[in-house]
C-alpha cells in the first residue's frame, strides 16, 4: 500500500475488462423519476379496467333490466313509528355504488379480471331491482350468484343481509352483516344495516350504539340520522327525535319519512303549529296521500278543535277506501272524538252495519 496515498483523492476506476457491460449508478433525481413512470403507469392501467369494467356493467344494465314498479305513496301509521326502518340498500338513491376493488387487497384489485368484477357488479344491481321490486326469491338468488363470482364482495353480503331483514330473518341478517364488518370494519352503510336488524329485534340499546358509530364514520349520514329519529321516537325521546330528523330533513327537504316523523314528535311535545307547518308542506308536495290529512287533524283534536279536526279527516276520507278510512279512525288519539256527532256519523257511514263506531 502507498502509504503517502491522498485518501481524499479519488481512486481512478480500474480498466474494463472485455466483455463487461456498461455500468451507471442510479441518482436519487433517476430513482424518483422512474417511480413516478411506474406510477403512472399502474394508474393508467387500473383507469382502463375501470373503463372497461363500467361499459360492461353497462350492457349487462340494458340487457337484464328489471323492471321496478313505480313505488306507491308509503303508508304511514300515524303517530307511531311511521315508516319501516329505513336501509341504504333499499331505496337506489340511497345506495351507493360497489366500490370496484371493494374487500380486495391492494394486490388482489390490481390483479382483478374487470370483466369478472363487471359481472359481479351488474349481479348485485340485478338484486338490488328485485328487492324494491319486493322480489325477495331472485333479489337473493342474483345476490348470491354475485358472490359465486366474486365472494369477497361486500355489496353483495349487504344485500343478503337486507334481505334477510325484509323477510324477517333478523338473526341471520345480523350474522351476515357481522361478518362484512370483519372484513371492512369502516362501513357507514354496514353499522346502520345492522342497527336495522338490531331494531326490529327491539334491541334498541345494541342499535343505537352501531347507529352512533356509523355517524362517527361518515358524520353526514342522512340515513342514520333518520334511523336514530325512528328509534328515539319508538322509546318516547320525542325531542331528541326531533333533533335527528331535523338533521335528515336538512340533507334530504322533500323525503316524507323524515318530514312526517317530525311532525309526530312535534305533536308529542306540543309544539302543534309546527307539527301543521311540516305536514301542510307534505299536502304541497303530494296532496294525495291520506295519511297526512289525518295526522293534521290528530293536531287540533290534541287541542280539542273537533270542527277543524273534522275539516281534514273528511278531506283525508276521500283520499282512500272506507276500509283504510276506518282504520286511520281507530287510531287511539282520535278516542276523544268518539262521541262528537259529527264523527260518529262519518265512522256509521262508512260502515253502516257496525253497531258503534271502533274503541267507543
Amino acid at each position: 500500500m502507498d502509504e503517502r496515498r491522498d485518501i481524499y483523492q479519488t481512486p481512478e476506476p480500474e480498466p474494463k475488462k472485455e466483455g463487461d457491460l456498461p455500468r451507471h449508478d442510479t441518482t436519487p433525481a433517476e430513482f424518483r423519476a422512474r417511480s413516478v413512470r411506474n406510477t403512472v403507469v399502474f394508474s393508467a392501467v387500473m383507469l382502463v379496467l375501470l373503463g372497461v369494467a363500467t361499459w360492461i356493467i353497462s350492457l349487462q344494465d340494458k340487457k337484464s333490466k328489471v323492471p321496478v314498479p313505480e313505488e306507491p305513496p308509503a303508508k304511514l301509521p300515524m303517530l307511531t313509528m311511521s315508516t319501516p326502518l329505513i336501509m341504504s340498500n333499499l331505496t337506489p338513491a340511497r345506495l351507493s355504488a360497489p366500490r370496484t376493488t371493494e374487500g380486495l387487497s391492494e394486490e388482489e384489485a390490481a390483479d382483478v379480471d374487470p370483466e369478472r368484477m363487471a359481472s359481479a357488479m351488474g349481479e348485485t344491481r340485478i338484486a338490488n331491482d328485485y328487492l324494491m321490486a319486493r322480489d325477495l326469491e331472485k333479489a337473493e338468488a342474483h345476490a348470491r350468484k354475485a358472490l359465486e363470482i366474486w365472494p369477497n364482495m361486500n355489496a353483495a353480503m349487504r344485500m343478503l343481509g337486507a334481505i334477510h331483514t325484509q323477510r324477517g330473518q333478523f338473526d341471520q341478517a345480523i350474522l351476515e352483516l357481522e361478518k362484512v364488518l370483519k372484513k371492512d370494519p369502516f362501513s357507514a352503510e354496514t353499522y346502520n344495516n345492522l342497527a336495522t336488524a338490531y331494531m326490529q329485534k327491539g334491541q334498541m340499546d345494541k342499535a343505537e350504539e352501531l347507529l352512533n358509530t356509523s355517524l362517527q364514520i361518515t358524520p353526514d349520514y342522512y340515513i342514520a340520522f333518520l334511523n336514530l329519529g325512528l328509534l328515539n321516537l319508538a322509546r318516547g325521546r320525542y325531542d331528541a327525535a326531533a333533533d335527528y330528523l331535523e338533521r335528515a330533513i336538512e340533507q334530504t327537504p322533500n323525503d316524507p319519512s323524515p318530514r312526517n316523523n317530525l311532525a309526530v314528535s312535534l305533536m308529542r311535545i306540543g309544539r302543534y303549529d309546527d307539527a301543521r307547518k311540516h305536514l301542510l308542506f307534505l299536502i304541497d308536495l303530494n296532496p294525495k296521500v291520506p295519511n297526512w290529512y289525518f295526522n293534521l287533524a290528530i293536531t287540533y283534536v290534541l287541542e280539542n278543535n273537533y270542527p277543524e279536526a273534522m275539516n281534514w279527516i273528511r278531506r283525508g276520507a276521500q283520499l282512500c277506501s272506507p276500509m283504510t278510512c276506518q282504520r286511520f279512525l281507530s287510531d287511539s288519539d282520535f278516542k276523544p272524538m268518539r262521541d262528537y256527532p259529527d264523527f260518529k256519523k262519518l265512522v256509521e257511514s262508512l260502515s253502516p252495519n257496525a253497531p258503534s263506531a271502533p274503541g267507543s
